[in-house]
């Protein structure tokens, strides 16, 4: 399984694999495997054992997050949505304001819409977590707001009794499947991180 350590992703999946030296290309699918493991052994039975629904938007993993909480039967038990809202049109379609996406307001990568977009997809979907990461991944595209935003993550969970929201600051990296994989991977130890301390209010019974 993926080891977590005080370093990046690519650390933790050098200590994995036990292999310093391999070329970060060849890890791609030695990344995505330890991700279903992960999610699979530590995460979805955080879910289960919550009887909790989740929904979640990507717009920089483009379904990664979704494919690793669906890897295992029985998925539809606690999986509802997840959908990747690349245009403000589809956006603001799900509910997020147009005052957040504009130049003038945050703009789609900050907290802010992370954490619309979080609460939308939840409320959407009758879930009861909504989960989004919004950002942009480092490139060599050339361009002042570009390189304003270039690296910034922003995740942010959404629940009824509480919510949270983090920053992720990328370096870039050859591959951008990599890079999503990085995303995956704190998307996926902070929704461990806050599986682990919700108090659930307790679920009437009939």
């Amino acid at each position: 399984m993926l080891r977590i350590t005080d370093g990046t992703y690519l650390d933790s999946l050098r200590l994995s694999v036990k292999d310093s030296q391999k070329d970060d290309e060849l890890l791609i699918g030695e990344g995505y495997y330890l991700l279903h493991q992960y999610a699979q052994q530590t995460v979805i039975p955080l879910l289960v054992e919550s009887g909790r629904t989740i929904s979640t938007v990507e717009l920089t993993t483009c379904g990664l997050i979704s494919d690793l909480l669906t890897g295992k039967k029985g998925a539809s038990d606690f999986f509802v949505l997840g959908i990747t809202p690349y245009t403000s049109e589809m956006k603001i379609k799900l509910g997020v304001s147009l005052d957040l996406l504009t130049h003038n307001g945050p703009g789609t990568v900050s907290p802010q819409s992370a954490h619309s977009l979080a609460q939308k997809v939840r409320q959407y979907s009758n879930s009861d977590i909504g989960i989004a990461e919004t950002g942009m991944l480092p490139t060599e595209f050339q361009g002042r707001r570009t390189r304003k935003r270039a690296g910034e993550i922003f995740l942010a969970i959404d629940t009824s009794v509480k919510n949270t929201a983090i920053e992720l600051k990328l370096e870039s990296n050859p591959s951008r499947l990599l890079m999503r994989q990085e995303i995956a991977w704190n998307v996926l130890t902070t929704l461990e991180d806050f599986l682990n301390t919700i108090e659930w209010p307790k679920q009437k019974t009939l």
